[in-house]
């Protein structure tokens, strides 16, 4: 009778079509981009959907001077926690500043600091040549960074699937982005990589309050990035005159909606898509940003969060944790607590330890590699079993191995590609554990019953209480351990 009681519980999450799929990335992508606010939405859009890998993100010419939005990116990136993800900054080309660059200047992408950030045609060639996968590029501004890469390496045109370009004007060729650097755009297309310019319909698609509305509803750092921005002047003041569109936003739904455009062929390699329904456009994009519910889960379609289903002192951080920490984390921790058998103080800091990793690159479960120092006794090795969950980097996947160390501690080596860091947990929050820990000796004895109701009421509040971009010293590293 349990059990058929449980079953009932979980029907509503379970997708009984098995639609089974790896996991991994359908895209791999390069994002080139001028700096606009359309251009933000489409990054939000790209980051936001598991579908897409985003590889490196180059600034160009138009909106925004390149170092600018290069910066600009960079902060981005911070603000979501994808550190991992490169920026390449692109050449100024000379043309007069668009009419719309100061309000594009005073859009927040996040707090700018300094940093060094590589030539944008160097990080293209470095990108695309490590990429095991055929790369999509996607084009929000001048192609004059794909003009100076395919000038330098000719040979790897081969290995750049398609461009998708936001370009408003066919016949003639003109509109802002082929204007800010015509004779690019001319060699690009010409160089035989197969290339869609995507356009919107012949009415102009404004971004109406509503649409914002919409995507406030939505839980997402992404959906919260475009609201924030949109809500704020000079975005604010745009919209509520009618004159904020939809552009480049259209090339995001273009990768992953082609079917709501209309297609002419201009020439062998070159297609000109056009949105012929513009009225799904923000039910389209609405659908991005949320996502698929399943895209960690093999066995649920989404995660079951219902109170339900959970241990009476389980129940009351379930909100306060996902509202916190996010579906991801909440996911694995409550995976990684079942199998660990008991709620662990150190499996929560794998799965946080994990979680983290893969935000840093921006990618799915079962996509990285860990080596772990955590050793093999109990209590510190107990995050092993966290950081596999929270990574998908199983030891039957053979991506995860113990480091044979003389003195364990709460620390992982975590690469992806050619990518790798390290994360440590920082002194202060193991000496509080230690010290919570040993006070728990203290009152109830080692190991008995009362012991472990104590260290399962520490590893709820240390759930709630340990924020996984706070707790860990972060330190990039080559990928070689």
């Amino acid at each position: 009778m349990k059990h058929y009681l449980l079953l009932l519980l979980l029907l509503p999450f379970i997708h009984f079509s098995a639609q089974a799929h790896s996991g991994k990335a359908r895209y791999h992508i390069v994002i080139d981009t001028d700096g606009a606010a359309d251009d933000l939405r489409t990054i939000c859009l790209l980051l936001g959907n598991r579908e897409a890998e985003v590889l490196a993100i180059t600034s160009s010419e138009g909106a925004q001077a390149p170092q600018r939005t290069a910066a600009c990116l960079c902060a981005l990136l911070r603000t979501f926690h994808h550190e991992g993800i490169p920026v390449g900054c692109g050449r100024a080309t000379g043309v007069a500043a668009p009419r719309w660059r100061e309000h594009s200047e005073q859009i927040d992408w996040g707090e700018i600091g300094s940093s060094r950030i590589p030539a944008a045609p160097e990080l293209l060639a470095e990108t695309i040549e490590n990429e095991e996968e055929p790369v999509i590029a996607v084009a929000l501004g001048a192609l004059t960074n794909f003009d100076e890469l395919l000038a330098a390496r000719p040979a790897l045109k081969q290995r750049i699937a398609r461009i998708i370009w936001y370009n408003d004007c066919k016949r003639p060729l003109e509109g802002a982005n082929y204007c800010a650097d015509p004779h690019a755009a001319r060699r690009v297309l010409a160089s035989g990589i197969p290339t869609v310019m995507v356009s919107g319909c012949s009415r102009p698609l404004r971004i109406e309050p509503a649409w914002i509305d919409s995507i406030a509803a939505l839980t997402t750092p992404y959906a919260r990035k475009i609201v924030v921005t949109h809500r704020c002047l000079p975005l604010r003041r745009l919209i509520d005159s009618g004159h904020l569109e939809a552009w480049d936003d259209l090339t995001a739904l273009y990768l992953f909606k082609p079917e709501l455009f209309d297609t002419e062929q201009l020439t062998p390699t070159v297609a000109a898509c056009t949105l012929h329904a513009p009225e799904k456009f923000c039910e389209a994009t609405l659908e991005l940003l949320r996502g698929r519910p399943d895209t960690e889960s093999r066995v649920f379609y989404g995660f079951p969060t219902a109170h339900a289903c959970y241990a009476e002192d389980i129940e009351p951080i379930i909100g306060q944790a996902l509202a916190l920490y996010g579906p991801s984390e909440w996911r694995a921790g409550v995976l990684t607590n079942e199998l660990h058998g008991h709620l662990g103080i150190y499996a929560t800091i794998g799965v946080k330890m994990g979680i983290r990793a893969r935000e840093y690159f921006n990618i799915g479960v079962d996509d990285i590699e860990v080596t772990t120092y955590a050793g093999s006794k109990p209590p510190i090795s107990c995050m092993n079993d966290g950081l596999q969950v929270g990574t998908g980097a199983t030891v039957g996947h053979g991506l995860i191995r113990v480091a044979e160390c003389d003195s364990p501690r709460p620390e992982a080596f975590f690469r992806f590609k050619n990518k790798g860091i390290r994360l440590r947990l920082k002194p202060e929050y193991a000496e509080r554990i230690r010290r919570d820990v040993r006070h728990g000796i203290e009152l109830y004895g080692d190991r008995t019953e009362s012991y472990w109701q104590y260290i399962r009421e520490l590893a709820l509040r240390y759930w709630l209480e340990f924020d996984r971009h706070e707790i860990f010293e972060l330190e990039t590293a080559e990928s070689r351990i």
